[in-house]
C-alpha cells in the first residue's frame, strides 16, 4: 500500500522590525503521494518596511531592494494557501516557524486553520533519538551525510527538511509518536520562612470520542528544610565577593514520586503550566531525569494569564485542589483537544470539536 499523505515542508525567514518578528520570505516543498515534488518561494515586504538590517542581509543574502517591490504578507500568504490546496500535513524544523506564522496571521486578521495539522519535526526527531540538545538543520544534514550548499534561505531550508524527513523515514516516526494519552503535570516550589513548600500534581488523561477522560490523579505535598550560608566566590572581573547560598534538603519520598512520573510519562504528551525549565530545579534537586517527550504548556494553550493562574495551588486542601483541576480540565477541554489535532497527534479519527 503506497503513501497517501501529502507532506509540505515549510520554512520562513523573518526580521526583527520595530520589536516584532516580520516574515520576509516563505519557502516550501510539496511531496506528493506519487513521489513528485512542487516548490513555492516568495519574498515578502513587511508592513511599513523601510530597510532590512545588515545582519539579516548578511545571514540570508536578501537585500533591502528585493523587498521594496515584494507583495505584502497578506498577498503572499493567499498565494501560498492556493498553492498548498487541500489534504496536506505541514512540517517545520523547530517551533519558530509556527509561532511567527500564527503571529502574522493574527496581525493581518486572517484565519489560521490552513496551517494545521503542523508537525515540528525537529521535536519528533529529538524524541525518537532521545536527544537533549536541539540539532541545527545544517548539523543534522551533515550528520546524515546529506548536502545543501545554501542555508538561511526559506526554499533551501525547506528542501533540507524534506531530505531529512525522507532519509529517516519521517512518516513512520510521526505515526509512532501519535497518542491520545497525556499527563497534566503541575508543580509549585516556593520559599517559606523555614522551609520550601513542594507540591507536585499529576493527572493522567486520554482523549476518547472527542472528550477528555481522566483516569488517575495524584498529588504530593511536603515541606523541605533548607539552610542559608555564605560562600566566597570570584566574579568575572576577578574580584572576591560573598554570596548567599541556599541548600535545600531533598525528599526521598519526592524522589520516588518523581521517578514514578518519569516512568509514567513515557509515550504520553506532557502538559505543564509553563516550559519545563520551571520543573528542572525540582528534578535536579532529586536527581531525576524525565525522558524526552512532546510538551504542551497551558501558557500557549490558554493564552490568558488569569486562566493559567487558576491551575496554581491556593490555600486549600489537596482534595479541594484536585476537584478544581478536574473542573478546569472540563472547562478547557476544547483547546487541549484542538492542539492535539493541530499537531497531528491523535492516532485515530476523532470527533470534530
Amino acid at each position: 500500500m503506497g503513501r497517501v499523505q501529502t507532506y509540505i515542508t515549510v520554512d520562513v525567514e523573518a526580521a526583527l522590525i520595530r520589536g516584532k518578528q516580520y516574515i520576509i520570505e516563505i519557502g516550501a516543498v510539496k511531496w506528493l503521494p506519487d513521489g513528485s515534488t512542487e516548490t513555492f518561494t516568495q519574498l515578502i515586504q513587511p508592513y511599513k518596511f523601510k530597510k532590512l538590517n545588515a545582519h539579516i542581509q548578511q545571514l540570508t543574502g536578501i537585500k533591502t531592494e528585493q523587498l521594496v517591490d515584494a507583495p505584502s504578507f497578506k498577498e503572499a500568504f493567499y498565494k501560498f494557501k492556493r498553492w498548498c490546496k487541500n489534504d496536506y500535513l505541514l512540517l517545520t524544523f523547530g517551533e519558530f516557524d509556527r509561532k511567527v506564522l500564527e503571529e502574522e496571521l493574527i496581525r493581518n486578521y486572517m484565519n489560521s486553520d490552513c496551517l494545521y495539522p503542523m508537525v515540528d519535526f525537529q521535536q519528533k526527531y529529538m524524541i525518537a533519538n532521545a536527544l537533549k540538545e536541539q540539532p541545527s538543520l545544517g548539523g543534522l544534514m551533515a550528520q546524515l551525510g546529506l548536502k545543501n550548499d545554501t542555508q538561511h534561505r526559506a526554499l533551501a531550508d525547506a528542501w533540507s527538511l524534506l531530505r531529512i524527513f525522507q532519509q529517516v523515514n519521517g512518516e513512520m516516526l510521526i505515526q509512532q509518536q501519535q497518542t491520545n494519552d497525556f499527563m497534566l503535570l503541575l508543580t509549585n516550589f516556593r520559599m517559606l520562612e523555614e522551609t520550601y513548600e513542594l507540591v507536585i500534581s499529576t493527572t493522567e488523561c486520554s482523549i476518547e470520542d472527542g472528550r477528555i477522560e481522566m483516569h488517575r490523579m495524584k498529588t504530593f505535598r511536603e515541606e523541605l528544610p533548607f539552610k542559608i550560608s555564605e560562600q566566597t566566590r570570584t566574579n568575572a572581573d576577578g574580584e572576591t565577593e560573598m554570596v548567599e547560598v541556599i541548600k535545600i534538603t531533598p525528599s526521598a519520598i519526592a524522589k520516588t514520586f518523581l521517578q514514578d512520573i518519569s516512568e509514567s510519562v513515557h509515550g504520553r504528551i506532557l502538559i505543564s503550566r509553563s516550559p519545563l525549565r520551571s520543573v528542572s530545579k525540582i528534578l535536579k534537586l532529586h536527581q531525576v531525569i524525565f525522558p524526552k517527550t512532546e510538551v504542551m504548556t497551558l501558557v500557549n494553550l490558554l493564552k490568558n494569564e488569569d486562566y493559567v493562574a487558576n491551575f496554581n495551588l491556593m490555600d486549600e486542601t489537596t482534595h479541594a485542589y484536585e476537584a478544581r483541576i478536574v473542573r478546569l480540565l472540563n472547562k478547557f477541554e476544547q483547546p487541549i483537544i484542538e492542539e492535539f489535532h493541530k499537531r497531528a497527534l491523535l492516532d485515530k479519527v476523532m470527533v470534530e470539536v
